[in-house]
């Protein structure tokens, strides 16, 4: 849940903006304690609740190389509203709280986490193993819950130019995270960008690097349940607006370190990465990548035309809402009016004797006696 009223992250965290990830990470940790729901009871409770949400909104931001980057360039106006939703660290959890999460999840409800610290340190510190990955080659591993597989993959002039992307799936459905590093030095890799793994229809996880010469858009998940309440058009009408055009990675040639993060709940995931070349020796994707172009294209239309469409049907629905109520209201008084006028008749033909000619009680509800009167 995002906070209601967003705040500079800088000054929530009361860190610099040259602040370096482990005075942020050290920043976080300290006020978090403080103002932690668990240690705040009675009438401060309330206010530490609202203060937590912000201290994990701008940790969320500051904590995430992309997002904190694209926050220094733009400030809020160049963050998404899902980047201002809390995000949880599996690694920091306890079996009681991840269970909680994994039950929120399944209702529907969208759970985000990031990616565990200890994570971003050894890339940083240059601290860990890369498998080596080749251009056609499937590589198949298992990652445990938080933990993480390095891959280093050689790219050429012409692969860039070309277009190429990475991609991993798991076929339990296991959820985890794409991640690419930038080298800043030799030994020193920092995070440029993720990829969350989707959902497929045929229920596995999948997620892509896709370094193309055209633009591409990321697609989260549909509307839940919880989202559209009493409202199914809502469905229709925010199904695109987790659609968002990727920043283009401007790559060099030589190598670049990709990495499988363990997303799931529990248990470890098991998966399958592979990289593709679009201009591939045995066959050529291109026709594929130019579809790819195309329906996100079309895709961005209308996703324009459907907010204008919103508005219009709001507007016809709420019209309609208006005639309804009308008929109703009209129906109703109509017949109400014609019981009344039946009755009359009936008390009328009973004369000064008051014996009626037909019992009140074998009038049909709701129907007029002598219509041709």
């Amino acid at each position: 849940m995002a906070a209601s009223t967003p705040e500079d992250p800088y000054e929530v965290l009361q860190v610099q903006q040259t602040a370096s990830p482990d005075e942020i990470k050290s920043a976080y940790r300290k006020l978090a304690l403080i103002n932690h729901p668990d240690k705040n009871q009675g009438a401060s409770a309330e206010e530490a609740a609202e203060k937590f949400q912000k201290i994990a909104t701008a940790y969320g931001i500051l904590s995430d190389p992309d997002k904190r980057r694209r926050y220094d360039q733009g400030g809020f106006a160049n963050l998404n509203p899902s980047d201002l939703e809390v995000q949880l660290d599996l690694s920091s959890l306890g079996v009681v709280n991840t269970a909680m999460a994994a039950i929120f999840n399944k209702l529907g409800v969208p759970v985000k986490t990031v990616v565990a610290q200890h994570v971003l340190d050894a890339a940083y510190m240059g601290n860990f193993k890369a498998l080596q990955l080749q251009f056609g080659e499937k590589h198949s591993d298992k990652v445990d819950k938080a933990g993480v597989v390095f891959y280093e993959l050689t790219v050429t002039e012409q692969h860039i130019a070309e277009g190429f992307a990475v991609g991993a799936h798991s076929i339990q459905g296991s959820r985890f995270k794409l991640l690419l590093f930038e080298q800043a030095v030799d030994t020193q890799w920092e995070l440029l960008t993720q990829e969350d793994s989707q959902k497929t229809k045929k229920g596995m996880q999948m997620a892509g690097l896709y370094f193309f010469p055209f633009l591409t858009c990321r697609m989260g998940p549909k509307p839940s349940a919880l989202e559209t309440g009493s409202d199914p058009e809502v469905m229709l009408f925010k199904r695109l607006d987790s659609m968002q055009p990727r920043e283009h990675v401007q790559l060099r040639p030589g190598r670049i370190l990709v990495a499988v993060y363990g997303d799931n709940w529990f248990n470890r995931v098991r998966y399958t990465i592979q990289a593709v070349h679009t201009m591939s020796m045995d066959r050529s994707l291109a026709p594929i990548a130019d579809t790819v172009q195309q329906v996100e294209a079309k895709l961005l239309q209308k996703k324009i035309e459907l907010r204008q469409f919103e508005s219009e049907y709001r507007q016809v629905q709420s019209q309609f809402e208006t005639v309804v109520k009308r008929f109703n209201k009209e129906q109703k008084e109509v017949e109400d009016l014609l019981q009344i006028r039946d009755q009359a008749y009936l008390d009328l033909l009973a004369g000064n004797d008051g014996q009626a000619v037909v019992p009140k009680q074998q009038i049909p509800p709701q129907k007029g006696w002598l219509k041709g009167s």
